[in-house]
């Protein structure tokens, strides 16, 4: 008997055929019997280093250059690695579908949230090969940058820096000014090959760091409008107590040891 799929996630598939964009291969395959439902496991190996061969690089902002296209199927893959088994929150906090994630969110809020919960913060390689899949591609949905999949082709506003420097409802309000989130799982499109949702686009998310790193923690995946970010590119440049209008998280925890199969008889 086939796989069952999600008639909505088929039809989001369809749809985005139909528009021109690539072909949606990466469905969400489900709980795991080691996570809890909320959650999806993530097994694999990481690769410290990763590269991709670009074949579109165009002007961003402040006119660097990013990459929107790569060569499908190409990825040298270099460094340590490191094997991966974790279950890792379907959504961004407070991972629930349909909710707005949380933003004006620290590295140090993140951690005390998820442990609250009795979960922890994601490391940065499990949030890594979470986006990236077995196939180890450089977009969550793929090779190529598409923003009709995920939420990222917003136009970047003007910010008030100062307003994040001092009262909290004023970094409150400056933030829903600024807001151009999407409800958690709103885009079909944009799902991991593991089930993971709005890894890149949405809003930008706190990990633990990789040993080396100046700080505990680290943001991934961009937001809203950062088109070209991918499953690479850890932002690592902020302090634990940096909380800003578009910084959001979600959580991991360890998977539940997996049952020894049942003794055949005469054993």
């Amino acid at each position: 008997m086939g796989a069952v799929v999600d008639p909505w996630l088929a039809l989001a598939a369809f749809l985005v055929e139909l528009a021109g964009g690539p072909p949606l291969t990466s469905l969400d395959p489900g709980p795991s019997a080691a996570c809890p439902d909320d959650m999806r496991l993530v097994d694999g190996t990481h690769y410290d280093s990763m590269y991709h061969l670009c074949l579109d690089t165009r002007p961003g902002e402040k006119k660097r250059k990013h990459c929107f296209g790569y060569a499908e199927g190409v990825s040298l893959l270099e460094g340590p690695e490191t094997p991966v088994r974790v279950c890792m929150d379907q959504f961004e906090w407070p991972n629930r579908r349909g909710a707005e994630p949380a933003v004006l969110e620290s590295f140090e809020s993140a951690d005390k949230q998820c442990r609250k919960v009795g979960k922890r913060m994601c490391s940065e390689q499990e949030w890594e090969l979470a986006c990236e899949g077995p196939r180890h591609q450089p977009l969550a949905y793929g090779w190529s940058v598409n923003v009709k999949l995920c939420n990222s082709g917003k136009e970047w506003r003007p910010v008030d820096f100062a307003a994040f420097d001092g009262a909290r409802d004023r970094a409150r309000r400056e933030t829903r000014k600024l807001w151009q989130g999407a409800k958690s799982g709103s885009y079909a499109t944009c799902v991991s090959p593991f089930g993971v949702y709005d890894l890149t686009g949405n809003v930008e998310e706190w990990v633990a760091t990789r040993p080396g790193r100046k700080f505990p923690g680290a943001l991934m995946g961009g937001f809203w409008a950062k088109p070209w970010t991918g499953c690479r590119g850890t932002n690592d440049a902020h302090q634990p107590g940096f909380a800003f209008y578009e910084t959001g998280f979600r959580c991991c925890k360890d998977p539940a040891p997996a049952t020894r199969a049942a003794a055949g008889p005469g054993r």
